[in-house]
């Protein structure tokens, strides 16, 4: 038997308005309404949904909860817990494309034998009126899964919002609307949108068996290099020269910055 999948705006909106929910319990967009969007079976549906719940690195960390900040040794033990977006590939990368200054960073590498992608894009951010600088991330993972015959493309995000809550909200609708529009299924790992919080989501759907890494990684180079194309100009670093040694003196020429 098929079902037809999509997410009503609804869903998208009780994410993004931030409610005064403060469940923990992350957001899965499961929700079906009449409009055909793609035809998944039963089985399909099992298996995007365990992708959902059993990806990511287990990492051992000290919750602050059980930290006594009147005792001077430290005695918790590290809680186990689970990154769901975070992937670590562990074999050899192809880089499809990498450009690194210090005004933004764009990459992109292929993991074949892994069936993955790493996508990484970063830039620099001043608050107005503030020397204050903030680092906005956008880290990708994707990767491609095989399951009785059918092919899946899951794309794990990883977002931080440089403490601007508006960011993260309209990230939020983007994720779950490209993800609605493949017709997939996702998960939102963050509780809410605050300043604070980075965006965590997941979202798995079921693609053509031609789908191949290649061509997703063309894709996500045409983007960094859109990307690139677009940051400010960089800022040479200037170069001090200097004479001499450190034991018997040093002369050096600071008439770079006059």
């Amino acid at each position: 038997m098929n079902k037809q999948i999509i997410f009503s705006a609804a869903a998208i909106i009780a994410f993004a308005a931030c409610s005064d929910d403060k469940s923990s319990t992350p957001s899965t967009g499961t929700e079906l309404t009449e409009k055909e969007v793609v035809s998944l079976s039963e089985a399909d549906i099992a298996f995007m949904t365990e992708a959902l719940n059993t990806n990511g690195n287990n990492t051992a960390i000290i919750s602050n909860d059980a930290i006594d900040l009147h005792d001077s040794s430290l005695t918790q033990e590290p809680v186990i817990m689970q990154l769901p977006v975070r992937h670590t590939f562990t074999t050899q990368k192809n880089i499809v494309f990498s450009e690194i200054n210090n005004q933004g960073t764009c990459w992109v590498n292929l993991y074949n034998e892994e069936n993955g992608i790493s996508f990484y894009k970063s830039m620099q951010e001043t608050i107005p009126g503030s020397t204050t600088i903030l680092q906005l991330n956008d880290e990708r993972t994707i990767l491609l899964k095989e399951n009785e015959g059918s092919l899946y493309r899951q794309d794990l995000l990883y977002k931080t919002n440089a403490g601007k809550m508006d960011r993260c909200i309209a990230d939020s609708i983007a994720f779950i609307s490209e993800c609605n529009e493949k017709g997939g299924i996702y998960k939102i790992y963050s509780k809410e949108c605050s300043p604070q919080t980075t965006l965590e989501a997941s979202c798995i759907a079921k693609v053509l068996n031609e789908t191949t890494l290649k061509t997703i990684a063309n894709t996500l180079k045409a983007e960094c290099e859109a990307f690139v194309t677009n940051l400010p100009e960089a800022e040479p670093i200037p170069t001090v020269h200097c004479q001499g040694d450190t034991e018997n003196g040093m002369t050096c020429d600071t008439t770079w910055n006059q």
